[in-house]
């Protein structure tokens, strides 16, 4: 029986960013070959068959019925302060599509699940998650793992830079990460990341500036007291948000001129609805309407 794959801790919007598949089936012919697990290989240079995620359940939807799809096939979104997942659970995740019928939307959820990618034929590539084991969570085990997959992307961040500095490429960039003790997955990753999207410094620049923006967005959040300048606006935003919901979330141009009738200016309310964001406390329903996690 074939070892399984360890699950990985990436961020949404690295996730998000890649789109080449390579796959480990040996160059001899037979049948293990088609048991073979696929690696989604991201942008920054992670080679990924599973992953481990933690995040706020925002949205989940029935699309079984639609034409051509499986009979039993559930839709959800899964947030974290970078971005958001895409999670799809069928016939083959029954236990996982149990939970997604009667989950309570919002609600901190950790997910273990394979990568999967879709290519439409229009040239563009979807990726989602197949969920093997899906839990209820909490914001602190939300941010454990926040913290932890900020150290493990910034450390090989740090061995890209590195690739980029020695200005080598294939096999010699190959040997050269070796002789530097880098493990020879995250070696391989960075070299066909290199190869397939020519991955650069800026974005290797602005992916470390959106992790550490991530942790400062927990840090505040779990650092804040009563009565500290934004925390007061956050706590204020959050009671409108509770006030004004009907049911479908409250218009951001609304929220704004409700703050400003109370003497809390547009720029503030801006700061506000991004933290919140950022630590779970609110998410965006649709696109311009936020609504309070209960």
């Amino acid at each position: 029986m074939a070892e399984r794959e360890m699950a990985y801790r990436i961020f949404a919007c690295e996730f998000n960013d890649s789109r080449f598949q390579v796959s480990s089936a040996s160059d001899a012919p037979g049948q293990a070959d088609l048991h073979a697990p696929n690696f989604l290989v991201t942008t920054a240079g992670a080679k990924v068959n599973r992953l481990f995620i933690a995040g706020v359940i925002t949205e989940v939807e029935d699309i079984g019925s639609q034409k051509g799809g499986e009979k039993e096939l559930w839709r959800a979104r899964v947030s974290d302060p970078t971005g958001t997942f895409t999670i799809y659970s069928g016939n083959y995740q029954p236990e996982a599509s149990v939970f997604l019928s009667t989950v309570e939307v919002p609600s901190f959820v950790t997910i273990v699940g394979k990568v999967r990618s879709y290519e439409p034929g229009d040239g563009s590539v979807f990726v989602s998650l197949r969920p093997e084991e899906i839990n209820h969570a909490d914001e602190s085990i939300r941010n454990r793992w926040m913290v932890d997959t900020a150290e493990l992307t910034l450390d090989r961040l740090d061995i890209f830079d590195e690739a980029l500095s020695s200005g080598l490429s294939g096999t010699d960039l190959l040997d050269h990460l070796s002789l530097k003790n880098v493990p020879s997955n995250i070696a391989e990753g960075i070299c066909i990341a290199l190869d397939h999207y020519h991955t650069d410094r800026d974005y290797i620049r602005g992916l470390k500036i959106q992790v550490r923006d991530a942790l400062l967005s927990i840090g505040s959040s779990l650092s804040a007291s009563p009565g500290g300048g934004l925390a007061d606006i956050e706590q204020s935003v959050m009671v409108m948000l509770h006030e004004m919901n009907q049911g479908k979330g409250v218009e951001y141009a609304v929220l704004v001129r409700e703050a400003g009738e109370k003497g809390i200016p547009a720029e503030l309310v801006e700061k506000a609805v991004r933290s919140l964001l950022s630590d779970g406390s609110l998410y965006e329903p649709r696109v311009g309407f936020f609504r309070a996690i209960d």
